[in-house]
């Protein structure tokens, strides 16, 4: 998908085809895409809206102002003291899937990461409201949030409202986006898998993730966890004992690939004492941007 010059691109083209890229790859038809620098300026942004909207649906003086249609269509979403909750679809450290008919129940889910994993179909078929980082699983962009709305669950009000706010983004994250889906070397999903698993020596380990994420957590003693070297597919909590080893295989959304057994010689690898001194000798198996599926 070729793009051409951007030197003279306004800001308003440059989201409207980014959109257009996002709909296309991560199968959104059904959805309207709005986009905000971070998930904390959506939340607010959303926030407002919805209190807005709460306050025009229960007082005459601002419901009078708009079509009872386009009040009575809008989705009660939960506020706390004005302010939504962003639940996450995948609660981190533990690796456990929630509905999304709780993280919808309880505020506006959060699916950084889900969306663009092995879980994304799941997502775009049940979320009604999602907002999500660009840089996890799909790789495009740390500058850019994207915040999906269902196009029959929402009234002309609040798309108007975001489309509204849309207008102050530079161009810049735009084009970093259009860039990085421009390259031939990027695809857009994460297609890793893995199981449960579990590890005998140089320890005895039981994985304590959901089955089926691209991760894999483990209860671990903080002593043991602060002798790990850093690296870019270790996530480490040693506050709460818990060990993360994310897996990363490029692909098109199509399949899956099982990465368990990877992440068992991994952990092996960073459990012995050459895991512990890998900055200098180079880890092998990392993630990086991951290899290809398809």
């Amino acid at each position: 998908m070729a793009h051409g010059p951007l030197s003279s691109e306004t800001s308003a083209e440059a989201r409207h085809r980014l959109r257009l890229a996002l709909s296309r790859f991560y199968r959104l038809e059904q959805f309207d895409l709005f986009f905000a620098p971070s998930l904390h300026v959506a939340q607010v942004l959303l926030s407002q809206l919805f209190l807005r909207q709460e306050q025009a649906r229960n007082q005459h003086r601002y419901a009078s102002r708009y079509p009872v249609t386009e009040l009575n269509n809008l989705p009660a979403v939960p506020l706390i003291a004005g302010t939504i909750r962003l639940v996450p679809h995948v609660e981190l450290p533990n690796g456990r899937v929630r509905p999304l008919q709780d993280c919808q129940n309880q505020g506006v889910t959060e699916a950084s990461e889900s969306f663009a994993s092995v879980l994304h179909q799941k997502l775009i078929d049940e979320a009604h409201l999602f907002v999500t980082r660009l840089d996890r699983h799909a790789e495009i962009c740390s500058d850019l949030v994207l915040v999906a709305l269902r196009t029959h669950d929402f009234s002309t009000l609040v798309r108007s409202e975001l489309r509204l706010f849309e207008q102050g983004l530079t161009l810049t994250a735009m084009h970093e986006a259009l860039r990085r889906i421009d390259d031939p070397q990027w695809r857009p999903y994460n297609a890793a898998t893995v199981d449960a698993l579990s590890l005998s020596a140089p320890l005895s380990l039981n994985s304590c993730h959901q089955p089926g994420l691209p991760f894999a957590s483990f209860n671990v003693p903080p002593s043991l966890i602060a002798a790990l070297s850093d690296a870019e597919d270790v996530v480490k909590w040693p506050q709460l004992a818990r060990l993360q080893l994310t897996a990363n295989v490029r692909g098109s959304g199509k399949k899956s690939v099982n990465m368990t057994h990877h992440l068992s010689r991994r952990l092996q690898f960073l459990l012995s004492a050459g895991g512990k001194s890998e900055k200098a000798a180079g880890r092998p198996g990392g993630s990086g941007s991951g290899p290809k599926s398809d």
